[in-house]
């Protein structure tokens, strides 16, 4: 009983079964890859972020690559600061000004 396959037959199952590795390859790089973006930034704060003397936060608004910081100063003027999440670091700030 141990027939031999005809070439075609033997060529098709070597198909197949280099097939069937990439693909197991290729879904566990698929895998791999939205693991790896799920944890990506998560659990990353900054611990302090520096405000001038006298400034108090009013509000604070938050998206997925900032916060924005409402602030006013002793002398009662306002601005809003942009803060990196991560890093803590300033990346501007606008001054609120009243219209004439």
């Amino acid at each position: 009983m141990s027939e031999e396959l005809p070439a075609n037959l033997r060529r098709l199952k070597a198909v197949v079964a280099i097939l069937g590795i990439i693909f197991c390859a290729l879904l566990i790089l698929f895998g791999y890859a939205i693991v790896t973006r799920m944890n990506g930034k998560k659990g990353a704060v900054a611990a302090s972020v520096a405000l001038a003397p006298g400034e108090t936060v009013l509000d604070m608004a938050s998206t997925a690559d900032r916060v924005v910081l409402r602030l006013r100063d002793a002398t009662g003027a306002e601005r809003l600061l942009y803060i990196d999440p991560q890093t803590g670091a300033s990346l501007g700030a606008t001054s609120l000004v009243t219209a004439p």
